[in-house]
């Protein structure tokens, strides 16, 4: 007797859970009523229609932001996409550096190929120093330091 192995075929599509929504949206949405409740309950020194109408939208932003897909995408990955949009810089110049000639030294070590080695200011000063910890010794608080 033979097996047969069910091969899933819908692996872009994503699972439904309840009256068709897909657990991302299920929570938007739960999130949403929840704020909305929250907002509903705790604003008591609002008056009742204002109370009703902010709770009102507030689910409505809850049911857009879970349900309205433009262009087969939730609304907070266009959010994103704009926000990013928005910060990066939209205009690319390409300029040339110049190689700082007292950066860098060409190592004598070998003879056919020319290696830099850089300079490291930092690695100097600590190595002229007898302390281990470089300038780090001395703590801030000392009495030197206060007077």
């Amino acid at each position: 007797m033979t097996r047969v192995y069910e091969i899933p075929t819908h692996l872009q599509v994503e699972d439904v859970l309840i009256a068709g929504l897909t657990p991302r949206q299920l929570l938007r949405l739960l999130a949403g009523a929840s704020i909305a409740y929250g907002l509903w309950d705790q604003a008591i020194l609002l008056p009742l229609g204002a109370r009703a109408v902010a709770a009102g939208l507030v689910a409505l932003c809850a049911v857009v932001v879970a349900l309205f897909q433009p262009g087969g995408r939730p609304i907070d990955q266009w959010i994103f996409a704009a926000v990013f949009y928005a910060l990066l810089p939209h205009r690319w110049i390409w300029r040339t550096t110049e190689i700082d000639s007292d950066a860098s030294e060409i190592s004598e070590a070998s003879t056919d190929w020319a290696d830099l080695a850089p300079v490291l200011g930092w690695g100097q000063q600590v190595a002229q120093t007898d302390d281990p910890v470089g300038d780090y010794g001395q703590s801030w608080w000392t009495e030197d330091r206060l007077a």
